[in-house]
């Protein structure tokens, strides 16, 4: 009789442990199919600003995107992501690998579904770029933007480099100062193509967007959502600034 009240006492407290996990994955889900459409790949084409002759001539060849990154829309027909994604200016391990020169100065053209892509505002200390686009769906509203994450709180990463939908959890660290700039930093693994992917709480609320990574503290780097906000409002209160 006492081990039978002894397995109906365990399985009472068993039962709310995996009830408890399971609304939490509902709830990662949750927020990952709600803020998921939003994420859109950027497709990059590198070009040396000041090509030589024969570089002038096959430059009429269509060789198509050589990078990707990802961005998010944050109203209709206008995408954040990190400004250094659309300033050419490319570690010497990337330029390598694309055939370009430590001192080549790059541009870069960016397309969005086939479209090209224009940047329109950038706020370069936060490295954050804003670009106007078309072919995106419409109504899309600014995501709300947590400005006072919690230390340890979970924290969900969309990102959809060369298309592909990749979706990444962590936790967050707190305030972090970088090479003389401020960012969020938590703990998120670092992949190809994260850069300008927008970074959640659970709630849903934009903490920032993925910029970079500290190899020697295992941090990433996240642009504050409040200086992507800034960069926003700017932008709408006088879009011909």
């Amino acid at each position: 009789m006492k081990r039978k009240i002894c397995f109906v006492v365990l399985a009472a407290v068993i039962v709310p442990l995996f009830a408890t996990r399971s609304t939490a994955e509902d709830k990662t889900d949750h927020v990952r199919k709600l803020q998921e459409r939003y994420t859109i790949s950027l497709e990059l084409e590198f070009r040396k600003k000041k090509p030589n002759t024969f570089q002038r001539a096959i430059s009429v060849l269509d060789w198509g995107p050589n990078g990707y990154a990802s961005g998010f829309l944050v109203g209709d027909g206008l995408v954040m992501t990190a400004y250094h994604v659309v300033s050419g200016q490319l570690n010497s391990a990337k330029r390598a690998m694309l055939g370009f020169g430590a001192d080549d100065e790059l541009k870069v053209t960016i397309y969005v579904n086939g479209c090209q892509a224009n940047v329109v505002k950038v706020d370069e200390s936060a490295d954050l770029a804003l670009l106007t686009v078309c072919r995106t769906p419409k109504a899309t509203r600014a995501p709300a933007v947590q400005t006072k994450p919690n230390k340890d709180e979970k924290l969900f990463l969309i990102a959809r480099p060369h298309g592909d939908r990749i979706f990444s959890e962590g936790n967050f660290c707190g305030a972090y100062s970088f090479r003389g700039q401020q960012y969020w930093s938590a703990k998120i693994d670092p992949r190809d193509g994260y850069s300008g992917s927008p970074v959640y709480n659970q709630k849903a609320e934009l903490i920032g967007i993925f910029s970079g990574y500290d190899w020697s503290q295992k941090l990433a780097l996240i642009s504050p959502g409040a200086r992507a906000q800034k960069l926003l409002e700017d932008y709408v209160a006088n879009p011909k600034g």
